[in-house]
């Protein structure tokens, strides 16, 4: 352990390639192994330095709440108030929303899937979609079966974006790079195809960096159209987007109606997460203490911790103080396997 308190892998015996229970048990809660880290905490707790750890003790109330389990909840709680003569933590009511493994696996019912015809045509896709943004008031549009796309067919997309965009209709997207990929070859000099021609490729590139809020992207694809066409790309504007999934239909709320608690992280982060992380950023903007909320955080994907880690580090970089509170002991212990209390102060959740 470090002075913080903090896990220090410089801290290991040079021999030894096996992180601290805590940490380890961590680590596999974050990689979706929910049976494993209870086993190795099982284990920890039954040793002379587990069963003196609250922490330890803490971390284990925490995964069986957050796996629903209250049976060993209860059963943990009878022991550990035997052991060190205090009242455990409280359970928290839950619904199937506290339980991650439920909650990563609902579907989304503004789920829309463009399904090419079999020559390869959107345009009735474009159309259907419209209709279908309107009527859910919010889409998560995947372009994961878009091989090829017409000239005239991402013009028109790009009109019905731009609409969608002023109703203030919340649009993200899956295989977003994919297509952008394949847009930027419509637009490639080696096609030999007129500018003129290309135009289409361009308003949809446009669009779609604006909706997702890819700033640097469009300044860049701006510069090319600049020099292409000789004259200035359409303007840039900021779209605010509600900062989780579940939250499509609430609107376009904006970032700086945050609670008094801070910006809140909810459910899981994943790296389908970019979004919010994002949001995150432009919450901190104006702030020189960011005080995230994570409360209602039920885990980070092991997959997502580097992507996490670099948005606070940015924050930390850019001489803000970042408060990470309300943070559960197994996020709390990941966060510091990756040496997060070097730029955030981490504050876990009050007990009972």
């Amino acid at each position: 352990m470090s002075s913080t308190g903090a896990f220090s892998v410089d801290k290991l015996s040079p021999d030894s390639t096996a992180l601290p229970a805590i940490y380890e048990a961590a680590t596999l809660y974050a990689a979706d192994y929910y049976d494993a880290a209870e086993s190795v905490l099982r284990e920890h707790l039954k040793t002379a330095e587990g069963k003196n750890s609250i922490r330890a003790w803490l971390m284990m109330f925490d995964l069986y709440q957050l796996m629903n389990n209250r049976t060993e909840f209860e059963a943990l709680s009878m022991l550990f108030t035997v052991k060190f003569e205090r009242s455990p933590p409280h359970w928290g009511e839950s619904s199937d929303a506290n339980d991650p493994r439920r909650k990563e696996k609902r579907e989304r019912k503004d789920f829309f899937a463009i399904n090419p015809s079999p020559d390869g045509a959107i345009l009735a896709e474009i159309d259907r979609f419209e209709v279908f943004v309107k009527e859910l008031g919010s889409a998560r549009i995947d372009f994961g079966k878009v091989k090829s796309m017409l000239p005239e067919e991402a013009e028109l997309f790009a009109i019905v974006l731009q609409r969608t965009r002023r109703a203030k209709l919340p649009l993200w997207f899956n295989s977003l790079d994919q297509l952008a990929s394949l847009l930027k070859q419509g637009i490639n000099d080696k096609t030999g195809r007129p500018l003129s021609e290309s135009q289409g490729y361009w308003s949809l590139l446009f669009e779609l960096f604006i909706l997702d809020g890819r700033l640097q992207e469009y300044e860049d694809l701006g510069l090319e159209y600049a020099v292409a066409f000789e004259m200035s790309p359409p303007a840039w504007e900021m779209v605010i987007r509600p900062t989780g999934a579940a939250d499509a239909n609430a609107g376009a709320a904006a970032i700086d109606q945050a609670p008094p608690s801070g910006f809140q992280l909810k459910g899981v982060i994943s790296a389908a997460s970019k979004e919010s992380l994002q949001q995150l950023a432009i919450y901190a903007g104006a702030r020189q203490e960011v005080l995230v909320d994570m409360s209602t955080l039920l885990r980070i994907d092991f997959c997502a911790v580097s992507q996490f880690f670099e948005a606070i580090r940015a924050l930390h970089l850019s001489q803000k103080r970042v408060v990470l509170s309300n943070v559960n002991e197994l996020v709390a212990a990941l966060l510091e396997v990756f040496g997060m209390p070097k730029h955030a102060i981490i504050m876990r959740k009050k007990t009972a």
